[in-house]
């Protein structure tokens, strides 16, 4: 199978009376920050047939006409039992109505939240429901006594995984998944794949890292062969290995010395995705994030995840010309705590006028609070370069609470140590990089050669560096090397900070490279380049690029270098 094809269904047995049904495709779905590496997904379905048969996660509307068509090739309509739903998603209603045609008798089973929300949907219809709280069971027979694990976050309060200790298999719907597509139905490569989850961790996951390690402790006494993921490969020969780095990147959030409550409500998703944007980019720039729906959230949650915060963003649709009751609720919470000494920002999409954002804006400036960044406001859609600079525009905020705070790196003197670090210099460079519509550059000096055949170069980024996002297995970048006599000018502008979305390379002669990339006319040389790999070193990722081409534009210029007093800072 290859990319040829768009979308379809693949269905394999992987377990004792058990198969999944991957739904794929092959290229990007849609404006979304998690979709951004542009790989494609699984929408991964699963069959238990034991004496009676359950399926779990029907996949979205989008996927309906094929998927059917390949579950009745699996099965048989009169002999489905139950609909498992790992989570609630209105884009998943349409195909749930097709089977609910076909099989009318069919049981649907959901958490507490998941069943509300059916029920509402469903309102009229004759629907059979089985709520599961956490000690419930379901047996099919021949040993699959299904059991239910109740797994809420923000974002999916509907949560729900299933255990089927037959198979010893965890069902885990959003956990531990991958937005990958593939013909690969397990993760024999795990290692490949690493980078894939980490980012799709950080992207979904890291906003609600308390609710992860919740449902890790939940799950943790549980003998198990398998995760059945909502997304990407099955994970079967990483598991301790990814449990283990989820353990790790969510205690990690719980560390960072800011927090940032991001509250928000979505009329259309456009709000929510704007939102996953800037929690992303808080999470790059050092922050524990705190990620909360609002229309599914308790004002009691809302209050507390204020009060602990450094700082707070909202998040509003307009509606009518209004933000949306959840978001007056917020907005009240917000007035009555009264603490004007937390850093605010607002941000929304809207069809029309926009007028909710600017309300809330004004609400908090009379109440004296201060404002991290001008309000954003989006009409319709995100477009990929918006959700850059909804990336950037959380980095950012998180460095006006830094500022705010007064958190720095004290003033010590520097060790011999450091002080001899400090000795090691780099070539002075600016990297340019761009994928789809989005361009951008960096200043940098920690550059090396790296391997002669084929020649290859490392660069190490700074975690909340704009460009780092962009940085991964197979996106390509150009490496500009500075003459000597020219680096102060870019170093000055460079230095400067950027608004988000503002053009880095206004007011220097540039062209355009083979890849994409933009080179800088007054660069010494410059190289082109394909990443490899890249490795988590701390507070910087370490990528090592292959140099596919390069040019000598200024054979008689000696190139520039950075020495440094102490080896804590560039």
């Amino acid at each position: 199978m290859n990319n040829t094809y768009s979308r379809d269904v693949q269905y394999v047995p992987i377990a004792t009376d058990t198969l999944v049904l991957r739904a794929r495709s092959w290229t990007r779905l849609r404006f979304e920050i998690e979709f951004a590496r542009a790989k494609g997904t699984t929408v991964n379905s699963y069959i238990i047939q034991g004496d009676k048969t359950a399926i779990i996660d029907p996949t979205p509307e989008t996927f309906a006409e094929i998927y059917l068509e390949a579950l009745r090739q699996c099965t048989d309509w009169n002999k489905i039992d139950y609909i498992i739903l790992g989570h609630f998603n209105p884009n998943r209603l349409a195909t749930l109505q097709m089977i609910l045609e076909r099989a009318p008798e069919v049981t649907f089973v959901a958490s507490v939240i998941g069943t509300s929300h059916l029920k509402e949907a469903f309102s009229g219809q004759a629907l059979k429901v089985l709520t599961m709280r956490g000690k419930e069971t379901i047996n099919l027979g021949k040993g699959h006594v299904l059991r239910f694990i109740p797994t809420p976050s923000p974002r999916w309060p509907g949560g729900l995984s299933t255990y089927d200790p037959q198979s010893q298999i965890l069902y885990t719907g959003k956990l531990f998944g991958s937005h990958v597509c593939g013909d690969e139905i397990f993760d024999e490569q795990w290692e490949s794949l690493k980078e894939d989850q980490r980012y799709y961790f950080d992207c979904l996951m890291a906003s609600n890292a308390t609710h992860v390690l919740a449902a890790l402790e939940k799950i943790s006494d549980l003998p198990l062969r398998m995760y059945g993921v909502g997304h990407g490969p099955l994970v079967r020969y990483s598991l301790v290995e990814l449990t283990k780095y989820y353990q790790q990147w969510s205690c990690a959030q719980s560390e960072r010395e800011i927090s940032v409550a991001l509250l928000y409500a979505s009329a259309y998703g456009n709000t929510a995705t704007l939102a996953r944007a800037i929690a992303f980019g808080l999470n790059k720039g050092g922050a524990a994030v705190q990620s909360i729906n609002c229309e599914f959230a308790g004002n009691d949650q809302i209050q507390a995840a204020i009060e602990k915060s450094d700082g707070f963003i909202i998040g509003s649709p307009t509606i009518g010309g209004h933000p949306p009751t959840p978001i007056h609720t917020v907005l009240g919470i917000v007035l009555a705590i009264g603490d004007n000494t937390k850093i605010a920002g607002v941000v929304g999409s809207y069809g029309w006028s926009g007028e909710a954002v600017d309300f809330i804006d004004n609400k908090l400036k009379e109440a004296g609070y201060k404002l991290g960044f001008e309000p954003l406001k989006v009409k319709f859609k995100p477009s990929d370069v918006i959700l850059k600079e909804c990336e950037e525009l959380g980095t950012d905020f998180v460095q006006v609470l830094k500022k705010s705070n007064k958190i720095r790196v004290p003033q010590i003197a520097a060790t011999p140590t450091e002080q001899a670090v400090g000795r090691i210099i780099g070539s002075v460079y600016i990297l340019t990089v761009k994928q789809g519509d989005i361009s951008t550059g960096m200043l940098g000096a920690w550059v090396s050669q790296a391997t002669f055949n084929p020649p290859g170069i490392t660069v190490a980024i700074g975690k909340e560096r704009a460009a780092e996002s962009l940085l991964y297995s197979g996106n390509q970048l150009v490496l500009n090397l500075l003459p000597e006599g020219k680096q102060q000018e870019y170093m000055k502008h460079f230095r400067r900070k950027f608004a988000p979305g503002e053009d880095r390379f206004s007011g220097f002669p540039t062209e355009v490279s083979d890849n994409g990339c933009t080179i800088l006319c007054d660069a010494s040389a410059y190289l082109e380049c394909t990443i490899q790999k890249r490795m988590e070193c701390n507070d910087h990722w370490v990528v090592y690029a292959k140099v596919d081409n390069g040019k000598l534009l200024k054979p008689d210029a000696i190139t520039a270098v950075h020495h440094r007093k102490t080896g804590t800072q560039y």
